[in-house]
């Protein structure tokens, strides 16, 4: 299959599952779900620049929407795959539905979990060296 198949084909399908997750969640359940997904991997990470030291808590976050898609090429990669061997269209469709659905809401969390983490952490203080306290800080009634 070419490149241009694989993607045709790939844009195809992804209209025909919106198409379905509408019929199946209606038309507020399905932008629902696509925001969360989305909102998920956002906040995982553009999140990060919040706040100072949340990057180097969770720089993980930055490489969840590559992961992602790349996870999503590859299940569609694997159901054309089947559909080429001569699966029953219907049954894959329906089952790759549900594998789409988990594969999104698992890089979404991860996202959350990703912002949550580095949002949560202490913030690293450095040390100050030979600090001390001034003079008028504490009363002092000893004498020698």
């Amino acid at each position: 299959m070419t490149m241009n198949g694989f993607f045709a084909s790939l844009f195809a399908e992804m209209g025909a599952r919106r198409r379905r997750m509408r019929a199946a969640f209606g038309d507020r359940g399905q932008a629902l779900v696509e925001f969360l997904v989305l909102g998920g991997l956002l906040v995982g990470s553009l999140g990060l620049f919040v706040r100072d030291g949340m990057i180097a808590k969770a720089a993980w976050g930055f490489a969840l929407p590559p992961v992602f898609v790349i996870g999503f090429l590859a299940i569609d990669a694997r159901r054309q795959a089947q559909n080429k061997a001569g699966a029953e269209e219907a049954k894959t469709s329906v089952r790759y539905d549900w594998i789409v659905l988990l594969w999104s809401f698992a890089c979404a969390l991860l996202g959350v979990g990703a912002f949550m983490l580095a949002w949560t952490s202490q913030p690293r203080v450095a040390p100050q060296q030979d600090w001390q306290p001034p003079r008028e800080a504490v009363d002092v009634d000893i004498s020698p």
